[in-house]
């Protein structure tokens, strides 16, 4: 577990922890799945999980019209969200951090969202996402969960020496950048990137809607 502090929009000094921490293995046949617990002022987030309770909190987030009226790929189905979920667990499996998380309250352990850290166009580059349930917009958590992935748990992967690659089983190379995207409308999601640190560089098509792109080298 590694302890970090680092500013956030408003100059505030935050303290978080990340912990990379591999599963015992239950025999020889099973893999030592990689698994990742971070820690802020406010959330838990961590790996998704074969737990049955993972997967329907997927299904109420991305199957829900409100929660995805701006996302990406829009709203999905359960077949969508199942293809989705076991991938990201397999990724897990296969030690591989371009995969999905879950944040969570870490007072009351109440689902907030799912932020993604996926892969990019290039070795050594990733993506990051968000999807925040309409529940818990405005309350200034997905600034947190950007914040922390950008400026801790990058710092975390490059530390333990975590190769990032363009899909998975391939080798990759060191992490060096991030990028985000946004809808050209979707004011709350612009606001949160660039609160991250990133910086507006394109704008291109995307999904069906125009989208700006934002960037920041680590």
């Amino acid at each position: 577990m590694t302890i970090y502090n680092y500013k956030n929009y408003n100059n505030k000094i935050n303290e978080s922890t990340v912990e990379f921490y591999i599963d015992d293995k239950v025999d020889e046949s099973e893999k030592k799945g990689l698994n990742v617990k971070i820690i802020t002022d406010r959330l838990l987030i961590r790996n998704i999980t074969n737990d049955i309770k993972d997967r329907e909190t997927f299904y109420q987030l991305l199957c829900d019209p409100v929660n995805t009226v701006k996302y990406g790929y829009g709203v999905q189905t359960k077949e969508q969200v199942d293809q989705d979920v076991d991938q990201w667990i397999e990724g897990w499996k296969n030690q591989d951090v371009c995969n999905g998380l879950m944040v969570f309250n870490k007072l009351n352990n109440d689902f907030i969202g799912h932020v993604m850290f996926m892969y990019g166009k290039v070795d050594g580059e990733a993506e990051l996402a968000i999807i925040i349930d309409k529940n818990h917009w405005g309350k200034g958590y997905g600034s947190e969960m950007l914040e922390v992935l950008v400026h801790c748990m990058s710092d975390a992967i490059k530390k333990e020496n975590h190769l990032i690659s363009t899909g998975p089983g391939l080798i990759g190379k060191p992490l060096y950048t991030i990028y985000a995207t946004a809808r050209i409308d979707n004011f709350g999601s612009l606001s949160i990137i660039q609160k991250a640190g990133l910086k507006y560089y394109h704008q291109e098509m995307l999904y069906g809607f125009e989208r700006k792109f934002f960037r920041i080298d680590l």
